[in-house]
């Protein structure tokens, strides 16, 4: 197959695995991703030849098939920091009540990889499998401790309509990071603008009107939206979501945990306690999978108002 194909084999298998409890018709399948149908039809048949996917006999339906039970046990064999986050976000989540999910970086882009817990109020930030453009000011928390190219690479990804604004919110929250240790995002109407937008299906993703309006929408972002100064800042509508590193053996920063959908009304020093539990499980998930927090990490993040 060409590059292109191959491409095409990979848009396939992960919106599949993004509706694993659903099936999709050729032509649904074809919409979704922004193929033509002929392209779809030799993906699929080439997927189902190979036990990767499984065609429904009467309904002409297509879903994950059997042969990637085994690719994902591998997957996770090597990867064991993801069942250990498992772990500890379902006792985050049963202390907080909030809903807590895990991300890390595949082929250049967001990916969730677990979530636990219901929300209590926002709206849910996906399903597990689904990715999202990996753009400034989106997953701070991956990159903070990057070297210098990385945080330069990273910031200028982002969307030509975003400006200098941005940029420069970006640095000062990338500073803030850093020093406290977590990452913490006010709620907002523009945030959540931003989220929905982002949640379009992928095709919409070749498409530059896409990325002008994304960019659009990054530039509406206030400060607090993108990283607020302290859990005791006052803003509208309150905390979004806090996140924390969960570091790799190299010192990287293999999945980001973060904690969304509080509670309404929730207090300032409930939001301390969350946060401080959010550090500590990713501290653990970091230690159990024998990750190694980078120079300049604070050894215990401090919580605090102010």
């Amino acid at each position: 197959m060409s590059d292109t194909s191959n491409g095409r084999v990979v848009e396939v298998i992960n919106f599949l695995a993004t509706h694993p409890t659903e099936s999709f018709r050729l032509s649904e399948i074809a919409e979704n991703l922004g193929l033509s149908h002929g392209s779809a039809h030799r993906v699929l048949t080439t997927l189902t030849q190979a036990g990767y996917l499984l065609r429904h006999p009467k309904h002409k339906t297509y879903t994950l098939g059997i042969a990637l039970v085994m690719i994902g046990q591998a997957a996770l064999a090597q990867h064991r920091s993801i069942d250990i986050a498992r772990r500890e976000m379902a006792r985050l989540c049963e202390d907080t009540r909030a809903q807590c999910s895990a991300y890390a970086i595949a082929d250049g882009e967001l990916l969730l990889v677990a979530k636990e817990g219901a929300a209590q109020s926002h709206t849910g930030l996906g399903r597990v499998g689904e990715h999202r453009p990996f753009v400034p000011p989106l997953g701070l928390t991956h990159v903070a401790w990057s070297a210098q190219a990385t945080l330069d690479t990273y910031l200028a990804g982002a969307p030509v309509q975003a400006g200098a604004k941005i940029a420069a919110y970006c640095r000062q929250s990338l500073e803030m990071v850093r020093a406290r240790g977590y990452s913490i995002v006010a709620n907002g109407p523009h945030v959540s603008a931003l989220l929905r937008a982002l949640a379009e299906r992928p095709a919409a993703r070749r498409d530059e009107t896409y990325w002008a309006e994304i960019g659009k929408l990054i530039e509406t972002l206030t400060q607090p939206e993108i990283q607020m100064k302290n859990l005791a800042e006052t803003v509208p509508d309150g905390v979004f979501q806090i996140s924390a590193p969960v570091f790799g053996p190299g010192g990287n920063v293999d999945l980001e945990l973060t904690l969304s959908g509080f509670a309404p009304g929730v207090s300032v020093s409930e939001l301390e306690r969350y946060t401080a539990r959010l550090c500590a499980a990713a501290a653990l998930t970091s230690a159990e999978a024998h990750g190694q927090s980078p120079s300049g990490y604070p050894a215990a993040p401090t919580v605090r108002r102010a």
